[in-house]
């Protein structure tokens, strides 16, 4: 069920600047998971020309158009592109949510093509700490119509063994100055 996963940090102060970062909301990828025969190929958009994929967090309130009831706790964007709010329902588990990707064919003002159109069927689960400041990403492929039922089953721990095999087989996405995991 679960395909593909993802973990991001903010890297430590020491890292961002030898590394030349200078975001404090920027959330980068430092290991993987990919499941999916002849790799997943849903967020290669978001890797830059040096192999590194990352992620800023915003509030979603300042550019995405929704109902005001359907406002999410947080938005993951990159390269100009939100590649999915995150959905929180359960204050009492506030360190889990869901999220999707864009399903229209072009986005923006510009109308410009939508990186993720072919992908708009996938559903994402996320856990996180309190601050933001650790993110797991979890794809489910095709998982978009059914994500508040997998959202629940996450949060019942019926995902509990399947995400142990994740985090074991990950292996690291980028390697980053100063970085000891």
């Amino acid at each position: 069920m679960l395909k593909a996963y993802y973990k991001f940090i903010v890297l430590p102060d020491e890292v961002r600047s030898l590394n030349k970062i200078k975001s404090e909301s920027r959330l980068d990828c430092i290991s993987f998971t990919d499941k999916v025969t002849g790799n997943y190929k849903g967020l290669t958009f978001f890797v830059n020309s040096k192999g590194q994929f990352f992620l800023y967090k915003a509030s979603p309130d300042s550019f995405i158009e929704s109902d005001k009831k359907r406002i999410a706790e947080w938005s993951l964007t990159s390269k100009s592109i939100n590649l999915s709010s995150i959905y929180i329902e359960d204050i009492e588990r506030s360190e889990i949510g869901y999220g999707y990707p864009n399903p229209h064919k072009y986005i923006g003002k510009m109308k410009q093509p939508n990186p993720l159109f072919d992908f708009r069927n996938d559903g994402y689960l996320f856990m996180m700490n309190k601050d933001l400041s650790e993110l797991e990403l979890f794809i489910v492929p095709d998982g978009r119509n059914l994500i508040r039922s997998y959202y629940q089953k996450l949060k019942d721990g019926g995902f509990d063994t399947e995400i142990r095999e994740l985090r074991n087989q990950a292996k690291l996405f980028f390697t980053y100055d100063g970085l000891v995991l």
